[in-house]
């Protein structure tokens, strides 16, 4: 099971190429999408709890292999991955779980809640990033990503970025490339992300 945490606010089609990746590279049955709650590393979303976990359920309907989890959101206090691995592990008792991040997430690692008992209980799947190289051994170690219990991805995902996205929607922009069709529907029926003061 590959667990693929993030604000997605808004969820978009480079998180969706993250996970395509992750199924090609480590040859998963499942991604299980999860909406950060209160994020240690990064501000509150702009979009709330129950939008960004709409948007991931639109965003995933049509693949059988992607699943969606509220753990984060409903639960109280910081979101750190390994209360939410742990919770995983304690639903899906027989399943590996396998932590999906970018390398501009993974190059942080070390700076994260208990780090050493993460990789305990997850291989983490580094995926290349575009516009940045694949990071070598040497890398992986000073982020604190043991190599043995890493998996190195490197396929092709979209450039694009939700505060990109969010900056586009509040100056009148197009951003059906980079979200899918239904994605785009649900923000323009909402009204989301049009206030230039919020968007981040």
């Amino acid at each position: 099971m590959g667990v693929l945490g993030g604000t997605f606010d808004p969820i978009h089609l480079g998180h969706l190429g993250a996970a395509e990746a992750a199924i090609e590279c480590a040859d998963l049955d499942e991604v299980v999408f999860v909406p950060t709650g209160n994020p240690p590393h990064r501000p509150r979303a702009v979009a709330s709890d129950a939008q960004r976990l709409e948007m991931c359920r639109l965003a995933t309907a049509d693949e059988p292999r992607f699943a969606i989890s509220d753990i984060e959101l409903v639960r109280e206090g910081p979101s750190y991955t390994l209360d939410t691995l742990l919770a995983l592990r304690g639903a899906n008792p027989h399943a590996e779980l396998f932590l999906v991040l970018g390398w501009d997430a993974a190059s942080q690692f070390r700076t994260w809640h208990e780090p050493t008992d993460v990789l305990a209980l997850a291989v983490v799947i580094v995926v290349s990033r575009p516009g940045r190289p694949v990071p070598t051994e040497v890398e992986l170690s000073a982020a604190g990503i043991d190599q043995r219990r890493a998996i190195l991805c490197a396929r092709p995902t979209p450039a694009v970025s939700a505060s990109e996205i969010r900056r586009a929607v509040a100056g009148g922009q197009s951003i059906a490339e980079w979200v899918p069709p239904a994605v785009e529907r649900y923000i323009a029926r909402h009204r989301l992300y049009g206030d230039n003061q919020a968007v981040g």
